[in-house]
């Protein structure tokens, strides 16, 4: 979707691509549309015109306090986020770096706007606004996502200029549009209705994904040799643990899509996946996927092709049931917006929950009554990760045990999830707290008994709690 194309004007196109959570080359629809528009523009120019300047020229920009900067408001305030934690900050960097190797790879830099405690005229915003009115910006690609405060950023830049085409693309779904006509109440509704008109698990071809480009069409004159808004990434120890762990980028997200399905772990996936510690028993592409860095599609392909060569069983169906459950969250994120982070959710429903900052921070820091959660928590603050199961059972204690407000435990994971992902997690916390898609309100897990079932023998409690 693009607007004002008829406006576009006889001189060389400079395109601009907001980096958001798509943070890799291959099938970035967006990246692919940004080079097309620069290069097209190339070529119709080289007919008439044979020097540089007529090249088309193309500006990466990541600007991660965009949402906050360019509409003045602190989001997050309400609900007490602090800043990003150690874990996620160290992930993105990653990715950042990873990206930044690759773009540079094919001819561009990626640049990274960081917003300035100490000079509020030039936070990421004005950076931005700096950046397309000195290179005369003509085109604006970005993707379409499902979070609401970054959209929000992405209209107030469109009413600013009104005369730039913005081009959107889809990257982070298996989906162009919605699969099913109206978003239904409820995810078993939904994944019904996909299964009976979209089951692309079992389409006899695989999604459609594109390759990374070749080349890159090059930064305008006056950015290439300014280091002004270059990425420099930083240099991180190597861990010393020797155990299997997380790293960014889409580099890594590739090496672990091929190792993963190279293995017998998609064929066991439904019965291990409630581990709460352990690297081979879930299929860790959360953070690659949340930040963009690995492509669903891809993933997906990849499925496939493993159900056909290797085994299509329970376990396999099982990974495509949880791709449907990430589609489903993202497509309810759009749907009810600014909904996704209201006390009551999407229903009028009231919970009877409430701030109290003392059990807050014994919940943060693991130190409540419950062993089984201190070391959920402890988990989380040390690595940024924790089970799909470790999150249901905390969220469950925030919420009947402590009696809190369910909105500061949303805010907790985005500040420590290094696969924080918007729609994913307010859509989680709002399920568990009763004010969601879950029909029959909130649920409770029984602590004692979750804990003789997932660690009988104590193996999780002593290792993080001791």
């Amino acid at each position: 979707m693009s607007n004002n194309e008829s406006n576009r004007q006889s001189s060389s196109a400079v395109v601009l691509v907001l980096f958001h959570n798509d943070l890799r080359v291959q099938d970035n629809a967006a990246l692919i549309k940004a080079v097309q528009l620069a290069q097209q523009n190339c070529s119709t120019k080289s007919e008439t015109a044979k020097d540089d300047s007529t090249d088309g020229r193309l500006i990466l920009v990541y600007a991660p306090s965009l949402a906050t900067d360019i509409r003045q408001t602190k989001w997050h305030n309400a609900y007490q986020f602090d800043a990003m934690g150690a874990a996620r900050q160290r992930f993105l960097d990653e990715s950042l770096a990873d990206l930044d190797h690759s773009v540079q790879q094919l001819g561009n830099r990626l640049l990274y706007l960081q917003s300035s405690d100490e000079d509020s005229n030039k936070d990421s915003a004005a950076q931005l606004f700096e950046l397309i009115e000195q290179n005369k910006v003509t085109d604006i690609c970005a993707s379409y996502t499902a979070d609401y405060a970054q959209n929000q950023a992405y209209k107030a830049l469109q009413d600013k200029y009104a005369s730039i085409n913005w081009h959107y693309q889809a990257t982070a779904t298996l989906f162009a549009d919605m699969p099913t006509t109206e978003l239904p109440k409820s995810f078993t509704q939904f994944r019904k209705k996909v299964e009976a008109t979209h089951n692309l698990l079992a389409a006899k071809d695989d999604l459609t994904v594109c390759s990374a480009p070749d080349q890159l069409p090059a930064l305008p004159e006056r950015l290439l040799n300014s280091d002004e808004y270059m990425f420099n990434a930083q240099i991180f120890a190597e861990d010393s643990q020797g155990e299997p762990n997380f790293e960014g980028g889409e580099t890594i997200a590739l090496k672990h899509l091929n190792q993963y399905f190279d293995s017998e772990a998609p064929s066991t996936y439904k019965i291990t996946r409630n581990a709460l510690d352990t690297w081979t028993h879930s299929t860790k592409f959360s953070p690659w996927l949340a930040n963009g860095s690995l492509s669903v599609k891809m993933l997906l392909n990849r499925l496939r092709h493993y159900e056909q060569e290797v085994v299509a069983n329970d376990s396999t169906y099982w990974i495509w049931f949880e791709l449907l459950w990430r589609e489903y969250f993202y497509w309810y994120a759009v749907e009810h917006q600014e909904h996704l982070f209201l006390f009551k959710g999407i229903t009028e429903r009231t919970t009877q929950t409430s701030f109290d900052q003392q059990r807050l921070s014994q919940w943060q820091r693991g130190d409540t009554p419950y062993p089984i959660i201190n070391a959920c928590m402890k988990q989380l603050n040390s690595t940024g990760y924790m089970s799909n199961r470790g999150r249901q059972l905390v969220a469950s204690a925030f919420i009947h045990e402590l009696g809190l407000d369910w909105r500061y435990g949303a805010t907790y994971f985005e500040q420590q999830l290094i696969d924080y992902d918007v729609a994913s997690n307010w859509g989680n916390w709002q399920y568990l707290a009763g004010v969601g898609a879950d029909p029959r309100g909130c649920r409770q897990f029984n602590l004692t008994k979750q804990t003789q079932q997932h660690d009988p023998e104590g193996v999780f409690r002593d290792k993080w709690l001791s």
